[in-house]
């Protein structure tokens, strides 16, 4: 009788392996048979008969090929030398099958040689769901799924807590119950376009409420409808705004900076400011400025609508007068964005403060119509004092003013006061420049012997003043002296030694009448005496009335050649006989020399400063030949009209050098 001790070990082993659902397999390495009993058929959703050649037909079907390689490499590595393998296998959608086959197996040796593999499979889908279930649950993001009608049926903890209600309450309802304000969104459109045709989306969106937050939402099939994970970016979003707010505040500081220095004139700086704050920082902008008075005084406003720009118009037209109507010591914000230094925000919405402080009439109902939402008042504020006021609103639908925003306003008010009270500098400068050029560039002598006309023109970019004077005076021996001259420099400075050197050659030309050579080298010698540094070109000509005409006597320091016109129309330089003098403030030992000729009836004498010549896209020479063609093609005008027309013929719209001139004409023969 058989020993029953194997077949009860036997049973007890199967009943083990049938309680926890494993099914034994045995292949053969030599003759690739595989051996497996009705456990691993029904495992695989095969009919218990299977037979085990179709069973490894199953199995290889329902494997996908990247498992299926590495099926064949463990089994490999097992054979080898590792000696056992175990693999876990995803398996396609088959009836009857598990999602997941977990495979453990041995090699069994025979004569030293691998012969058998021998093992068990068991299904593992529930620990792999149980392991994507705690993976999701334990997820930092947001993640819930719908079955195909739309119906919430798995959500994690995450969503749960943003959502802001238990998990019971949400699980078995319609996704338009759970979210009701999300009809006809973003997420609705992404998510019925997942399930219809059934392709993954990834959006950012601002999730509908109760969620309300900003994520970028990614859905996709899962088979039993759609699955739908929400990745929080408002901090990605808050760095990403923050950086571009730090970018809008660099360029438009850079703006505000290039606009702004580019002229000295206020008005102009503070027309140019207002479109560098609009639309970048508000909607609309009106600037003002704080006059010699201390009035404030709008003078600049900008629209982003150019549809609304009349408006704007209106309101800076007449808000003054209202504000002041109805708030004599001036308004509320006003005072106390002047009083603090810093940037006032008015309350929200700002058309109401606004309008509290307005009288009645035309201002009042034109900043009703602006509605501004958001405004901030800004002082311009330099050298302790407050030179002028920016009033910035946004529109409703746009953020208000937040701390970044004033961080990037104050930056812009410290760059335009700064400009604005370099332009009220610049402005009392030009105006003692105008008086002290009244009192330097006075009418010169005339005499019944010729006529005399004078021009002076500065340069474009300079103070109102330059280095260049003219003058023509008479001496108590009954002659006139004439001077051109051209300090180095194009600023008060210039115009202050040229008022020095203007009045030295006065004195020592009236205290001891002499020669024009004779003249300059006493005011060279001068200027070495006074300690003067400044280096100048001069043109002295002493005038006398003879009775064939007027005698020219002339000496240069340096300057270019006078021009003559004889009455016949011919035009010419005066040029010197021996090579030009010294400048003056060089050397006042330098010998200086005279030249001269007689001028006749209807000749004219030019004098002039190299700004009527010179240009930086020309040579002197070029220059000089178009001076004199000019000169010679108005021959025939009036003394005044030809000095017209030569400025308006040789000098640019923008002139880059001041420019002086003197022109005498001979009379009709007088006796002396």
């Amino acid at each position: 009788m058989p020993d029953p001790a194997p077949d009860a070990e036997r049973l007890r082993l199967d009943l083990a392996l049938v309680s926890v659902g494993l099914a034994p397999f045995d292949y053969d390495l030599r003759t690739r048979d595989l051996r497996a009993d009705e456990r691993l058929a029904t495992l695989l959703g095969c009919p218990p008969s299977t037979s085990s050649a179709a069973l490894e037909r199953r199995l290889t079907d329902l494997v996908g090929p990247e498992d299926l390689d590495r099926l064949r490499s463990a089994v490999a590595d097992a054979v080898g030398g590792v000696g056992t393998f175990h693999v876990e296998l995803r398996l396609r959608d088959g009836a009857g099958a598990p999602a997941w086959l977990s495979v453990h197996g041995r090699v069994l040796l025979q004569g030293g040689e691998p012969r058998r593999l021998v093992g068990v499979a068991h299904d593992s889908s529930r620990d792999h769901v149980l392991g994507v279930a705690s993976a999701l649950e334990s997820l930092p993001a947001a993640y819930y799924a719908l079955d195909h009608d739309g119906v919430l049926r798995t959500l994690n903890a995450e969503a749960e807590r943003l959502a802001g209600r238990p998990r019971d309450e949400l699980l078995g309802h319609p996704w338009g119950d759970v979210f009701p304000l999300a009809a006809g969104s973003e997420a609705d459109r992404v998510l019925q376009g997942v399930e219809r045709t059934g392709r993954a989306e990834t959006i950012e969106l601002l999730h509908p409420e109760p969620l309300s937050l900003w994520c970028e939402l990614r859905a996709w099939p899962d088979g039993q409808g759609t699955s739908v994970l929400l990745l929080p970016t408002a901090a990605r979003r808050a760095a990403e705004e923050a950086a571009e707010r730090a970018t809008t505040q660099v360029q438009v500081l850079a703006a505000v900076g290039a606009h702004l220095s580019g002229t000295l004139d206020a008005e102009t700086a503070v027309a140019r400011l207002a479109g560098v704050l609009v639309p970048v920082l508000g909607d609309w902008c009106i600037v003002s400025v704080v006059d010699e008075h201390g009035a404030l005084r709008d003078v600049g406003c900008q629209h982003a609508d150019p549809a609304r720009q009349d408006l704007l118009e209106s309101y800076r037209a007449h808000r003054m007068r209202a504000l002041v109507a109805k708030n004599p010591g001036g308004p509320p914000y006003v005072l106390q964005a002047v009083r603090t230094g810093r940037p006032v925000t008015l309350p929200v919405p700002a058309v109401d403060a606004i309008s509290d402080v307005l009288d009645p009439g035309q201002a009042l109902d034109a900043v009703r119509a602006l509605a501004p939402e958001s405004v901030v008042v800004l002082p311009l504020r330099a050298r302790g004092r407050t030179v002028g006021i920016v009033t910035l609103a946004r529109d409703h639908g746009r953020r208000p003013f937040g701390a970044q925003d004033l961080a990037t306003v104050s930056g812009v008010g410290e760059r335009a006061a700064l400009a604005l009270d370099n332009a009220r500098l610049y402005g009392q400068q030009q105006k003692i420049a105008e008086g002290l050029q009244r009192d330097l560039l006075t009418p010169p002598a005339q005499s019944p012997h010729w006529e005399t006309a004078v021009r002076y023109l500065p340069a474009a970019q300079a103070a109102q003043v330059g280095g260049d004077w003219y003058d023509a005076f008479h001496q108590p021996d009954g002659s006139t002296t004439l001077v051109i001259g051209d300090v180095v420099g194009h600023d008060i400075g210039a115009a202050a030694a040229m008022g020095q050197l203007r009045n030295l050659l006065r004195g020592i030309s009236f205290a001891a009448p002499d020669g024009p050579a004779g003249l300059l080298g006493r005011l060279d010698a001068a200027m070495a005496g006074l300690g003067l540094t400044t280096m100048a070109t001069a043109l002295v000509g002493r005038l006398e009335p003879r009775p064939d005409g007027v005698l020219l006597a002339f000496s240069s320091a340096g300057h270019p050649a006078p021009v003559l016109l004889r009455a016949a129309g011919t035009a010419a330089p005066l040029a010197p006989a021996h090579d030009p003098d010294l400048l003056l403030g060089i050397d006042p030992a330098t010998a200086r020399h005279d030249g001269g000729l007689l001028l006749h009836e209807g000749d004219t004498l030019l004098f002039h400063t190299d700004g009527l010549v010179e240009r930086r896209d020309q040579s002197l020479d070029v220059g000089t030949a178009r001076l004199l063609e000019a000169v010679a093609r108005h021959a025939r005008r009036g003394l005044e009209d030809l000095c017209d027309a030569l400025l308006d013929d040789l000098l640019p719209q923008q002139p880059e050098d001041d420019v002086a001139l003197v022109a005498v004409r001979v009379r009709g023969a007088v006796r002396p």
